[in-house]
């Protein structure tokens, strides 16, 4: 469970990827994503405890406001937020990279006489996907080196269903170790018989989610 979600919504790319950097170097907060509201609008989400939320808005909101007096659009701290809002804020950034925002399409260098291509800069900022900055994890077993990396694209039950079927559980454990806690949370929720279910799935740190989910499996293992 979430202790204090942070909210800061600006007008542009740029001011919320400096609104981030700055929230994440002032205050021990984890960076849920970002997401593209539409018409030039980027909200970022961070999480940790109430005071450190509350000290890395500021500091964002400070560092936005530098960059423009029109760049931030919104600021918002939620302490303790209802557990169903975890799964709310993790779906809620997915998209974000599918839409782009209108009407910053890369140029091409065909575009104007000598021009260079216009970088995309929609990747610079981490996903929302992953809670501590790099994008979706690819789940990989020494077994598949040769041929590349096997990507886990949608981390839900069947998918880890099939993934130990096919590698072990042991290196299904591994490959879970590399997704964030808020995922593991999402993931157990899919579970009927896991041992562990509600209030306790969001308290839960990510050992104990591996542990439980170790045990689902090896107990079907047996039967």
């Amino acid at each position: 469970m979430m202790q204090a979600l942070g909210l800061i919504e600006t007008r542009g790319l740029l001011p919320a990827i400096e609104g981030a950097d700055v929230m994440l170097k002032t205050a021990q907060v984890e960076l849920l994503g970002r997401t593209l509201v539409g018409g030039g609008l980027v909200t970022i989400a961070v999480t940790g405890d109430v005071g450190a939320v509350k000290a890395a808005v500021a500091a964002g909101i400070a560092a936005v406001a530098k960059i423009g007096h029109l760049s931030l659009v919104a600021q918002h701290v939620i302490p303790r937020p209802h557990p169903d809002i975890d799964s709310m804020v993790v779906v809620s950034a997915k998209p974000a990279a599918e839409h782009p925002i209108p009407g910053t399409q890369p140029e091409t260098a065909g575009s104007l006489p000598g021009s260079e291509p216009t970088p995309d800069i929609n990747g610079l900022l981490p996903n929302q996907d992953t809670a501590t900055g790099p994008a979706e994890p690819v789940l990989s077993t020494p077994e598949s080196l040769s041929s590349g990396p096997i990507a886990l694209k949608e981390l839900h039950k069947e998918g880890v269903d099939d993934f130990v079927r096919q590698f072990g559980l042991e290196q299904s454990v591994n490959a879970l170790r590399t997704f964030s806690v808020v995922k593991l949370r999402h993931l157990a929720r899919g579970y009927n018989e896991l041992g562990i279910a509600g209030r306790a799935i969001t308290k839960a740190n990510k050992d104990l989610l591996i542990q439980k989910l170790k045990g689902y499996y090896e107990k079907g293992r047996e039967k």
